[in-house]
């Protein structure tokens, strides 16, 4: 199945009355936009302007409107991050077939740098940890976290679990060097 084939499948939480654009056609428009480097919502909805004919007539857009950087706002600050982030896994999943000892970088990014004392109890962000192929320049599988309520450890460690990794050898943030860590990745015979 194609990516279009997965990302139909994730649910719209929107009520169906006068639902203007397709969730599918905000997920790809967005996709398209970050994989052409622009990741903001107002960059998402000029890059949308910038190839508004192509998207019209791909789409079927009615009255030929594009949607606003507030609707792609509204719609990706709602939509189901955990159904997102499965749909990607399990369609990443059908790429991924790793050679002996390719390399893989496992690294999780956060917001924390926008925010003013990103430590402090009230702060709570998403983070996102992502196995990277630096062979295929391919991200393999991805999982959420929140700092509040849990470390970036494990879900570093399922994230290895899931994809039954051996032989392959890691580039890991210092975190990751404690001992109960390098324990579990020496059993699964990996090289970091």
């Amino acid at each position: 199945m194609n990516l279009i084939n997965y990302l139909s499948k994730i649910s719209d939480f929107r009520r169906k009355q006068g639902l203007r654009y397709p969730l599918i056609m905000i997920l790809l428009i967005t996709i398209m936009s970050i994989m052409a480097g622009r990741c903001r919502y107002r960059e998402i909805a000029s890059f949308a302007r910038a190839n508004q004919d192509d998207l019209i007539k791909f789409f079927k857009i009615k009255k030929n409107q594009i949607p606003s950087h507030v609707t792609f706002r509204e719609i990706l600050r709602n939509v189901d991050f955990n159904e997102v982030i499965s749909t990607f896994n399990n369609w990443a999943a059908q790429y991924v077939i790793l050679e002996k000892d390719e390399w893989l970088a496992i690294d999780g990014k956060s917001l924390a740098s926008t925010v003013t004392d990103s430590q402090s109890s009230y702060q709570n962000f998403v983070s996102l940890v992502s196995i990277f192929s630096h062979k295929r320049g391919q991200v393999l599988k991805a999982a959420k976290l929140e700092n509040k309520k849990q470390s970036e450890i494990p879900t570093v460690k399922y994230l290895i679990e899931a994809l039954e990794l051996k032989g392959v050898v890691f580039s890991l943030d210092a975190l990751h060097c404690q001992k109960k860590q390098l324990k579990q990745l020496q059993k699964a015979e990996m090289t970091m």
